[in-house]
Parts: structure tokens; C-alpha cells; sequence
């Protein structure tokens, strides 16, 4: 059994993702695809939306399922509830997770090329190679030559780097943040259900500064990491 896993702080879900995720099963044809939202990502300072409402924005890709794109598809909320309970989360622990749930299963990750460029950065990256083989697809034109390098750097074998070949999309949950801030709708961005849940929830609305007496944990609040 083949599972290919998904992770990212989707804050939120965009068609890049859906694109890079459609390159990854393309390239490893699984027989399940796990879509993680992070607690709080190790790299980040915090999300803006709430890991419940990113975890409802993330059934945007069940659309790949209907599409014969992906095959099962499950968007799992357990790095969210360990955050909920207090405990930092980090890539290498999901996937013991899903080893020790699915024994002898052959984990895959996808990821984009930003994160392999600092992959040797992340927390027991060596035994997340061991645990799983890492499936690249590129956020930028032209990083080819760049990401070959790095991959033959951190896996002198080339069995544990697996490249999706994908048309890269570039765009950033950051920019769009931003953009919908200053009242952007970025229909071409975002896919219709992430789309109406942010419009439902007033999400990523420009900060109004001290008129705004909204409570920390209401709609457009940033979620802070967990000390």
C-alpha cells in the first residue's frame, strides 16, 4: 500500500497546492492521499485561520478525488488536535504516526521545492528520509537545476528524492493573504469552497487597528504558536 502524504499550514488552500498535489499522486500513484493541516508549523509564527476552519477549507481537495486525480482521500485533522493539546508537531512524528497506523505501507511526502532547499533544516530530517521518500514539485519556473543538486546532497543514493514533474504555479498563501486583505476576491487563486468559507467567516480582513475591539479568538484573529 502506498500512502502519499500532504501537510502544509494551508492559511489558505490554494490552487497551487491543488496542482502540486495532482504532480505528486500523478508521479507515486497511491492508493491513499492523507491532506494534513499543521497545528503550528516549526517555520512559522502562526496561522490566521483556526486549524478547524483550515481543516473545512482543505476538503477543497476531495475535488481532485472527483476528478480520478487522486484515488482516497482524507483530510485529517490530527496534527490540528495536537496542537489543540498543547504539544508542537513535527513532520517526522505524523509520519511514525502513519507507519505505526498502516504497517508496511510505503509513506511518500509531498512537497514543494522551498522546502527542499532547507529540508536539511527540519527536525530529524534524516529519519524522515528513512521513513518515507519526499516527492518534489517546483513553486518557481526554472529551479531544476538547483533542487537536483540539493536532492544529491541530502540523498547521495537518489533513491529516497522523487521529482513531479508539474507547470509551476507561483503563488503564495502569504500574497494572497494580502490580497484578499485589501479586498481582493482572487477567484483565479482560490478554489470556490475555500473561497466561501472566507467570505462566511471574514477571514484575512485587513487589521482596523484600535477600532477594532474584536476579541483574539473571533473572526480574522491570527492563531499564535503554542509556547
Amino acid at each position: 500500500m502506498r500512502i502519499l502524504l500532504y501537510g502544509g499550514s494551508f492559511d489558505p488552500p490554494h490552487n497551487g497546492h491543488m496542482n502540486n498535489l495532482r504532480a505528486a499522486a500523478a508521479r507515486v500513484k497511491p492508493d491513499k492521499v492523507v491532506v494534513m493541516p499543521a497545528g503550528v508549523s516549526p517555520f512559522k509564527r502562526g496561522t490566521c485561520a483556526s486549524g478547524a476552519l483550515r481543516i473545512e477549507m482543505c476538503r477543497c481537495f476531495s475535488a481532485l478525488a472527483e476528478e480520478q486525480a487522486v484515488p482516497a482521500l482524507e483530510v485529517s485533522g490530527w496534527e490540528v488536535e495536537q496542537a489543540e493539546r498543547g504539544r508542537r508537531n513535527y513532520t517526522v512524528l505524523t509520519l511514525e504516526m502513519l507507519a505505526a497506523e498502516y504497517p508496511g505501507a510505503a509513506l511518500y511526502l509531498a512537497i514543494g521545492s522551498d522546502m527542499l532547499l532547507t529540508f536539511d533544516g527540519w527536525h530529524r530530517w534524516q529519519d524522515i528520509l528513512k521513513l518515507a521518500h519526499l516527492v518534489v514539485t517546483s513553486r518557481n519556473i526554472g529551479d531544476d537545476p538547483v533542487l537536483h543538486e540539493k536532492a544529491k546532497r541530502l540523498d547521495a543514493a537518489g533513491a529516497r528524492i522523487l521529482f513531479a514533474p508539474v507547470e509551476a504555479l507561483p503563488m503564495a498563501s502569504s500574497d494572497l493573504r494580502a490580497r484578499l486583505a485589501a479586498g481582493e476576491r482572487c477567484e483565479n487563486e482560490l478554489p470556490p469552497l475555500v473561497r466561501r468559507v472566507i467570505q462566511r467567516e471574514g477571514l484575512y480582513r485587513e487589521n482596523k487597528g484600535d477600532n477594532n475591539h474584536e476579541p483574539e479568538t473571533g473572526k480574522g484573529a491570527c492563531a499564535q504558536p503554542l509556547e
